[in-house]
């Protein structure tokens, strides 16, 4: 079978998936088939099929499928597929990277059919996303299921310490997630006049669990990245946003302790997999943790990284310039509280 297409092959092994994960996953295990093996009798048929029906479906409902897009957008349908494909060798080597660096065996193969299995349920849920009122609740469902068999398949197929694969799991999935926030912003940015013509109306509700925490971390992101400030032609700060620059580390800084404290009891013996997926929302938080002080206090993200900057220019020059020697004074004003916090 290695290196073919074998329709009976993807038929038994995606059912499998779907009415006995645990047996199925083992079974393919002991194949120990090579990454191309997998590619073309699971991941690829998978995928290309999935987007053909939710493309037929978001024609026929006239609503989105694949990162906001309508089935008048085929282009943006194509570059999603051939990104969701290469997301898979991605996270792969994600996983396989993490597990050597959490003394762990890595092996790719094994890591890429561990996942190309578990992704099954929640590719072939988004696939019914664009049905009316029920779509998204089915896709949603699914992508969770998706991530408990990612848990448990990866417990089949890869060689972690058991006192460390809560931790390797929470930090894959951590950085994956980001890596796809990242390169979908891009693809985003690359395409949005293609695809201003087909965008729904935004919204602002978030779901439960780790992913509501994505999806807030996501917006604070983009509201964030929205920001722009113009700074005083002398440069010089005032005392009011020195003392909400310290406010904010403060409140970042007892942010980042509590979300860390919850991190920490992942590691304990035996969490459980609700613990698990609390873990990765905590984490995601973590890195934008200054980013939502800012913008939960209302603030301008743009400004306040600009009374950074000027408060680190004053910090290394000392003086120089009328404008360095003032805000400097007020840095050792607060130079204490923001050292504390920092």
């Amino acid at each position: 079978d290695q290196g073919a297409f074998d329709l009976e092959a993807t038929g038994r092994w995606v059912g499998g998936v779907i009415t006995d994960p645990q047996g199925t996953a083992r079974a393919y295990s002991e194949l120990k088939a090579p990454w191309l093996q997998t590619l073309l009798q699971i991941t690829l048929p998978v995928y290309v099929g999935a987007s053909l029906v939710g493309f037929v479906l978001s024609w026929l409902f006239d609503r989105p499928f694949m990162f906001g897009a309508l089935a008048g957008a085929p282009f943006w349908f194509l570059i999603s597929l051939i990104w969701s494909v290469a997301y898979v060798f991605v996270v792969t080597w994600i996983f396989d990277f993490f597990a050597g660096v959490f003394n762990g065996s890595r092996n790719y193969d094994a890591a890429f059919a561990a996942l190309s299995l578990a992704m099954v349920p929640a590719v072939l849920g988004g696939m019914l996303s664009p049905l009316p009122w029920l779509g998204w609740l089915i896709g949603l469902a699914a992508a969770i299921y998706g991530l408990v068999l990612a848990w448990q398949f990866i417990g089949i197929f890869m060689t972690v310490p058991e006192d460390k694969r809560a931790l390797h799991f929470i930090v894959s999935l951590l950085v994956a997630f980001v890596l796809n926030i990242v390169v979908g912003g891009i693809i985003g940015f690359a395409f949005a006049p293609d695809l201003a013509d087909f965008a729904d109306s935004p919204t602002t509700t978030t779901g439960g669990g780790v992913f509501g925490d994505f999806e807030r971390q996501a917006n604070v992101a983009e509201m964030a990245a929205q920001d722009t400030y113009q700074p005083p032609v002398d440069g010089r700060l005032s005392e009011a946003q020195v003392a909400t620059f310290v406010r904010t580390l403060q409140r970042t800084w007892e942010l980042r302790e509590r979300l860390g404290k919850q991190l920490e009891s992942i590691e304990e013996e035996g969490p459980s997999l609700g613990d698990i997926f609390s873990g990765v929302g905590d984490a995601m938080r973590l890195g934008t943790a200054e980013m939502e002080v800012v913008k939960t206090a209302g603030g301008n993200w743009a400004e306040h990284q600009w009374v950074r900057n000027q408060i680190e220019i004053a910090r290394i020059q000392q003086d120089g310039s009328p404008a360095i020697e003032h805000n400097y004074r007020l840095f050792q004003e607060y130079r204490e509280q923001i050292e504390r916090y920092e």
